[in-house]
């Protein structure tokens, strides 16, 4: 079982990711008027980025760490929880290694983008790490946590190809070419899976800490 320290800085943290992401779409808002976005077309701009996604999950994970009702014991299966701490490594290791040197956000942006792309993710990794429960993890499971990103570059594309707008470069199939893209999404997916792996393979060796 959880104590009550790992509960309270599960809480803290969630509080600090639902914070940052709702400063995120604050400032998504601020900039929607000087470029003529209507507030539902930056909102779904909004969810159109993965470490939106990601961080929204962990949000929720670290939530329910914290309160741990019976209304949210799906969020108890290590399934879901190693799930998370994929997609939010991914996060952090494509803004890392593609993102991070196409921009250079200053003040609150820099916040947003400092807590969304590097602190929470860490953060969460580290409560998943020392305090979630891992045991019961297959080995195919990794394979399995593909389906969400999948339906999540679908989604993404398609409206790219109607709307002209894709949330990252390497999506952007107006300047890239399908062929391009679609070379960039194998490569995605190939960090997914090395990721969701390497979150496998942490798990087994982890496994014999007490459960959550």
């Amino acid at each position: 079982m959880t104590t009550t320290v790992e509960r309270v800085t599960a809480g803290a943290l969630a509080l600090v990711a639902w914070g940052a992401l709702v400063l995120q779409y604050g400032l998504l808002l601020q900039a929607a008027g000087p470029l003529g976005l209507s507030v539902g077309e930056a909102t779904v701009r909004f969810f159109s980025y993965f470490t939106i996604h990601a961080n929204v999950l962990a949000a929720l994970m670290l939530t329910a760490l914290a309160l741990r009702t019976k209304a949210n014991e799906w969020t108890v299966h290590p399934f879901e929880r190693s799930a998370v701490a994929t997609y939010i490594a991914v996060v952090m290791l494509v803004y890392l290694g593609v993102l991070q040197s196409l921009w250079a956000p200053r003040g609150a942006q820099w916040l947003a983008d400092m807590l969304l792309h590097y602190a929470l993710p860490l953060a969460y990794l580290a409560v998943w790490l020392w305090v979630m429960r891992k045991a019961g993890l297959r080995w195919y499971d990794p394979l399995l946590w593909l389906i969400y990103p999948a339906f999540y570059l679908a989604f993404v594309l398609v409206r790219g190809r109607w709307s002209g707008f894709y949330p990252y470069p390497f999506l952007d199939v107006g300047r890239l070419g399908y062929g391009q893209v679609a070379l960039n999404v194998l490569a995605l997916i190939a960090v997914f899976v090395v990721a969701g792996f390497a979150i496998l393979l942490a798990s087994r060796l982890l496994a014999r800490r007490e459960p959550v």
